[in-house]
């Protein structure tokens, strides 16, 4: 069961990875065109300890977070990597389909 789960959080953040550095590219281009004028994709009760304005230290907590998870295998932190792992689902396809339009 373990293994399984240790897969699928893996491929969860190839997929998040490889979609927050196109994200992190649309953001690079929208604030040189002046439009995207704020300080963190998430706010304090999302449950990120870092706060950003792009989407890499937020994949780089998650993958940290992995680690931990795989030292620990302590349901607590697993509990908390997945529900980072699925805000970050939720506001980069957000962000991909507003930006698209």
């Amino acid at each position: 069961m373990t293994k399984a789960i240790e897969q699928q959080l893996i491929e969860n953040i190839s997929v998040i990875l490889k979609k927050s550095l196109a994200a992190d590219a649309s953001l690079a281009d929208l604030r040189e065109h002046k439009k995207a004028g704020f300080e963190a994709i998430f706010t304090k009760e999302a449950g990120f300890n870092n706060s950003a304005d792009t989407f890499q230290p937020y994949v780089e907590e998650v993958a940290d977070d992995f680690v931990k998870w795989q030292e620990s295998k302590d349901q607590t932190v697993l509990i908390a990597l997945v529900k980072k792992i699925e805000q970050l689902f939720t506001v980069l396809a957000n962000f991909e389909k507003s930006y698209s339009q």
